[in-house]
């Protein structure tokens, strides 16, 4: 599914507001977070900052980059935005394991309307629950990501 400018500004501004929160933390210290885009070789890059949520509903948020603008972003579970719009799987996140037709987006530009990946994609999180991989359906974008430690599921 092709998804105009619009609906990758208004996705990614909702998951950005999600994560004004700081990065997860281990033992009173910033765990190590990152993501790598892979794929376009051409805009290839890699952030730091990152922030890692399961909501109580069995929603994941993961977000990597700036919050008004997040290099990755993608979410994973049954209250995802936009998921309805974009035929999203809308299956809990239960952990590690490979999470088909997720909503994911890349923002490599200056703007949501620059060098922008996304729609529908996997992510496979590895068994260590907190790093592993994602693409695009078209194929466009890939990479890797991880959350410094494996997110646990919040109260609501």
């Amino acid at each position: 599914m092709r998804i105009c400018g619009r609906d990758l500004l208004l996705g990614g501004a909702a998951l950005a507001s999600l994560f004004a929160t700081p990065s997860i933390r281990a033992q009173g210290r910033a765990a190590a977070t990152s993501a790598t885009i892979e794929k376009p070789a051409a805009k290839a890059r890699t952030v730091t900052a990152g922030s890692c949520r399961v909501l109580g509903n069995g929603t994941f948020m993961g977000s990597w980059g700036p919050t008004n603008l997040p290099t990755l972003s993608f979410t994973i579970g049954p209250h995802a935005a936009m998921s309805d719009e974009m035929h999203a799987n809308k299956i809990s996140f239960t952990g590690p394991g490979r999470y088909t037709n997720v909503i994911v987006a890349a923002y490599l530009g200056a703007t949501a309307l620059v060098d922008s990946y996304g729609g529908l994609g996997t992510v496979v999180f590895s068994d260590d629950g907190h790093s592993g991989t994602f693409v695009t359906n078209d194929g466009k974008a890939s990479g890797r990501f991880d959350c410094g430690v494996a997110p646990k599921k919040e109260i609501d």
